[in-house]
């Protein structure tokens, strides 16, 4: 029978205590506690982080943002109404930050922790609007409005090349613009409206997926697929739904919790450029919320039910496991 040196080329380490930075796949003899132990990578998971300063849903963030670097901002809270609140992320804890010039939920939103967008969205009054601001790290400034007002749109990309899709006027709208850092530009329309949709990419390769499309209760499974020029239909979700948390790439997106209507839901997928695979829920059932990061890294917070939470995600936790025989 082949022993380990025979498989892995090299014998079994005999330490006196546990490496400091042992390597996936790593294996030794721990001779203080007489064990057999190695460094293994394990299931992905979610796992707490800090809560937010208030319970708010419908919010805004910066999607291209990181575990340790979010920002979310507006949204609403059934007691405050709609806010201006903008909260910056560190991994541990948020903080709050210079307001929106206008409270709104529902909002647009792309970016990162020090350069975001909030793009339209649902106010006090007017009830929708087209107002769009800028973050730059340390305060807002109202910029150019979308040409086509609405609410619960769906975003992507960077404060000087920008994607706005869809939403609902009402009635939902198939209107997609591009933002150039200056001006919002009309071009070609969605396939089918979506509001509250997931959406990631950049302004020449984006992909857009579930949202609410009509009749107010109306969920899609729909993926459609942006190359700069014109929208097609992709592999569909596994579950069709909308008011998620939409972040990562074209080639490697993530879809978390939303609503199926009724019902918020802890249903997690992941895109892998061809198809939608669920993956580890969230911990708590949540709609309205948002993210950022990647399919490696990824966070989420807030939402329906007035959560403050924040999850995050690791798809290669790794851990020192005790090698036992039975």
């Amino acid at each position: 029978m082949a022993d380990y040196k025979g498989i892995r080329g090299f014998t079994v380490q005999n330490l006196s205590a546990d490496p400091p930075a042992p390597i996936v796949g790593q294996v030794w003899y721990n001779s203080t506690t007489s064990v057999l132990k190695g460094y293994l990578t394990t299931a992905a998971a979610w796992s707490a982080g800090g809560n937010t300063n208030s319970g708010k849903a419908e919010i805004g963030s910066a999607k291209s943002g990181t575990q340790t670097a979010s920002l979310l901002f507006g949204g609403d809270n059934p007691d405050a109404g709609y806010l201006k609140e903008t909260e910056s992320y560190d991994g541990t804890s948020w903080t709050e930050v210079a307001d929106l010039n206008a409270g709104r939920a529902a909002v647009g939103s792309l970016g990162t922790q020090t350069a975001a967008m909030a793009i339209a969205g649902t106010f006090a009054s007017p009830a929708v609007g087209t107002e769009t601001e800028v973050w730059n790290g340390t305060s807002w400034t109202e910029v150019a409005n979308v040409n086509v007002w609405r609410t619960g749109g769906n975003s992507t990309g960077t404060t000087t090349a920008g994607l706005f899709a869809g939403g609902n006027a009402p009635p939902r709208v198939q209107s997609v613009e591009s933002w150039n850092g200056t001006s919002w530009t009309e071009i070609a329309d969605l396939l089918a409206p979506a509001t509250t949709a997931g959406c990631v990419g950049t302004t020449t390769s984006a992909l857009l997926f579930g949202g609410q499309v009509a009749g107010g209760s109306l969920t899609t499974d729909k993926t459609e697929s942006w190359n700069g020029t014109s929208w097609s239909e992709v592999n569909n979700l596994n579950t069709a739904r909308y008011g998620f948390a939409g972040f990562g790439i074209v080639t490697a997106a993530m879809g978390a919790g939303g609503t199926t209507n009724p019902g918020a839901q802890k249903i997690v997928e992941q895109y892998d450029g061809s198809s939608w695979t669920e993956v580890a829920d969230l911990t708590t059932a949540r709609e309205g919320l948002q993210g950022a990061g990647t399919t490696a890294l990824g966070i989420v917070m807030a939402g329906y039910p007035n959560l403050q939470t924040t999850e995050e995600w690791d798809a290669s936790p790794q851990s020192v496991k005790t090698v036992t025989v039975s």
